[in-house]
């Protein structure tokens, strides 16, 4: 049996392909979807009943408290996707069954633009992973390091590119809602502590539209040179907040990635396959996309998992289905064989033949 904890920023895909990935390789699955998507939650139950005996898979809807005794049941292997807190109090809820766990996390995913980058193409490809979702995605770009000398430039390309993607924001149903009052409270004391320490904030808001609080929208928002002290350099963003930080040579943009946990996806932008082999060779992280951002969890070829503060094991495709497998080790003994010259006593005969045996091989 695996039991699957999905999330509520991509509520479908994040249940329905570990599920797939469990039901291929013969398990019978139990889902508990976010309590925050209530509406999905319901649709997949009904779904689930239509579809497959209870026996096979089933749905579990509920709160935190369903949620905490779902992750204490004895399965066979426990995936969840979501937070780091989180993950840990579920990781340490299947330890008492010794279940095995595959966490799918987040963290600060980077994106260097190198200086072999060409910077509006990188710009477009940032503002869309970043602002996708309002930017509740869990491989969002978190923050951007781009060489010194192009550092404005670069900027303006991103509010350009921003501004075009969203022209307005109030009404357009392509530019979503920050999920809960908590998250959206969460995200402006970063716009507000950034602005306090001294960081440039640029508010991009092409319509000059005001926004309802009970709307929850938060207009995409860049954070120039923020302090690595602030809160929006230390914790997940999980919003439309992009902060943008210099370097002046390509190993600094390495150093300052790699003086942090490690992420679950990485960004590298660059013409340069000689930049590009050195930032793979000399980082760690979950995976990469280069020249491109969120494809790497799109690809359904390539794993998908994190390391580190990031998660731990990988699914889709094949690697979904050697997850959710145990290699069983079968050996069969033919009426045929050498049992005779391993069993005591060792005989000259016996000794002789290892002799032999040891010259041939």
């Amino acid at each position: 049996m695996v039991g699957v904890i999905s999330p509520w920023n991509f509520p479908l895909i994040l249940s329905i392909a570990p599920v797939a990935g469990a039901l291929a390789a013969g398990n019978r699955v139990m889902l508990k979807p976010s309590e925050y998507t209530p509406k999905t939650s319901k649709l997949l139950a009904q779904l689930a009943t239509e579809c497959f005996e209870t026996d096979e898979f089933t749905v579990v809807e509920g709160g935190v408290e369903v949620g905490k005794a779902f992750s204490e049941l004895p399965f066979d292997h426990l995936l969840f996707t979501g937070s780091k807190q989180t993950a840990k109090e579920v990781a340490k809820a299947a330890a008492e069954n010794l279940t095995p766990t595959t966490l799918e996390l987040g963290g600060k995913s980077p994106a260097i633009v190198c200086p072999g980058a060409d910077l509006k193409r990188s710009a477009n490809r940032i503002a869309f992973g970043k602002l996708a979702n309002a930017g509740q995605v869990c491989i969002s770009p978190d923050y951007v390091l781009v060489e010194r000398s192009r550092f404005h430039n670069f900027v303006e390309h991103l509010q350009s590119q921003a501004s075009k993607a969203y022209p307005n924001l109030g009404e357009n149903p392509h530019y979503t809602s920050i999920i809960s009052n908590q998250h959206f409270s969460r995200l402006n004391q970063m716009i507000e502590e950034a602005r306090e320490k001294g960081a440039e904030v640029i508010t991009i808001n092409p319509a000059g539209e005001d926004f309802p609080m009970e709307n929850r929208k938060i207009p995409p928002t860049l954070i120039l040179l923020p302090d690595p002290s602030l809160k929006v350099m230390q914790e997940e963003i999980f919003g439309p907040i992009l902060p943008v930080l210099s370097y002046e040579k390509l190993e600094d943009a390495i150093d300052f990635v790699k003086q942090r946990e490690h992420p679950l996806g990485l960004y590298i932008f660059t013409e340069s396959s000689q930049e590009r082999e050195k930032v793979l060779r000399e980082t760690v992280s979950g995976g990469v996309s280069v020249n491109e951002v969120l494809y790497q969890f799109v690809c359904e070829t390539l794993p998908f998992g994190g390391v580190g503060a990031s998660g731990m094991g990988a699914y889709h495709g094949q690697a979904g289905f050697d997850t959710f497998s145990h290699l069983k080790p079968i050996f069969i003994q033919p009426r045929l064989n050498f049992d005779f010259f391993l069993m005591p006593p060792v005989t000259p005969l016996k000794r002789l033949i290892a002799r032999i045996f040891r010259k041939l091989v």
